[in-house]
């Protein structure tokens, strides 16, 4: 395979251990590995960097030529927000392996190709350096080029143990609670979660949220229900600071006033803080529907309910009608018919998504009648 391009260089200059360097030091491995196949099935190689920038890209000559067309070439922002819908974006945003099939792609023009692709990982932090992808027809995305993607990723973070190098930043020092994640409640660190219970994610979002720290009693006239003794409340703290103390970088308890020794991130004020920066992509990447649903733990409430409506704002005001779509399959915009007329408003006349957005409005409306 003559036909490949690679960046000149180091794309950040930091020197030979930066990831840039270490990614580049895995394409002999990848190419070993996946340079077969691309050729017998008509296959395009990309390795993205952290950011979804496509620093290596190799393949069938063939193939390349038609993945230039639409920009798949080395340099080229591949993110998820700048492309939309798009397997080694999505690898990389979500720390997850995929495959993207032709009319998955949000672009038109990539509609005739498919694509799998999974993390690149820094066997030491945990980190997502970046992504290993594959281009290319409809055996792109099988499984069995999925799986293939995923051992040869595996192989390189194997490489990359041996060799001994950190290649990504140290660990995050700040762990973060999971409250709109679609999902049991939990702490996330690095790539590790906690589960955890409802209590205990509602006890940890009230403390994060008043970092001055709080009594017992403030403690219970914000979380639990009227009547319930002290004695109760300091019980399910001291379960609480034991279940911390069993997690790797998470902040621990301290008593009179109770509060948290270290940073603790929330997902909901994380999704609020990309909002304002005009970051939606990033704002859905977090935000995939609320946890606790039913608590009435008053600083829990007001946290969902103000993420949640900050949220529909944006969409509705803002955002791209890739975004948009984006945004509707949310749980709780499936039946928001406010929403669902503003992506017919947004899309363009021929876009393929119209015929969704109107039967799912069709739906809607037949079951507001039959409710009547």
């Amino acid at each position: 395979m003559r036909h490949k391009s690679r960046p000149q260089g180091c794309a950040c200059g930091c020197g030979p251990g930066c990831v840039h360097a270490r990614l580049a030091d895995a394409i002999p491995l990848v190419s070993s590995l996946l340079s077969s196949t691309a050729r017998d099935e008509g296959l395009v190689i990309a390795i993205a960097d952290r950011e979804a920038r496509l620093h290596y890209v190799d393949g069938d000559s063939r193939a390349r030529s038609r993945a230039e067309s639409i920009g798949f070439t080395a340099g080229a922002n591949w993110s998820e927000a700048q492309v939309g819908t798009n397997a080694p974006g999505r690898a990389v945003a979500r720390g997850e392996a995929v495959s993207i099939h032709r009319e998955e792609h949000t672009r038109p023009d990539v509609h005739p190709f498919s694509c799998s692709a999974a993390p690149l990982v820094d066997p030491v932090t945990g980190e997502v350096l970046g992504a290993l992808d594959v281009t290319g027809g409809d055996a792109a995305a099988d499984r069995r080029t999925l799986a293939l993607v995923q051992a040869t990723a595996a192989a390189v973070a194997r490489e990359l143990r041996l060799a001994g190098v950190p290649v990504g930043p140290p660990p995050h020092t700040s762990a973060r609670l999971r409250l709109v994640h679609h999902g049991r409640p939990c702490i996330e660190t690095g790539t590790a979660t906690h589960a955890l219970t409802d209590r205990h994610a509602e006890l940890l979002a009230t403390l994060a949220l008043k970092p001055q720290g709080l009594s017992a009693d403030e403690i219970g006239a914000l979380v639990y229900p009227d009547g319930t003794p002290p004695a109760t409340i300091r019980g399910e703290l001291l379960r609480l600071r034991r279940r911390l103390d069993t997690i790797p970088g998470a902040p621990n308890l301290e008593s009179r006033p109770y509060r948290l020794t270290g940073p603790l991130l929330i997902d909901a004020v994380q999704v609020t803080e990309h909002l304002r920066r005009g970051e939606h992509d990033e704002a859905l990447e977090l935000y995939r529907g609320a946890s606790l649903t039913h608590s009435e733990a008053e600083p829990v409430v007001d946290l969902l309910r103000s993420t949640s409506g900050s949220l529909r704002e944006a969409m509705l005001s803002d955002a791209t009608p890739e975004t948009l779509l984006r945004y509707l399959d949310l749980p709780e915009a499936t039946d928001d018919v406010e929403s669902w007329h503003m992506a017919l408003t947004v899309l363009p006349p021929r876009a393929p998504q119209r015929a969704i957005v109107l039967t799912h409005l069709e739906q809607l409306d037949t079951r507001l009648r039959q409710a009547n």
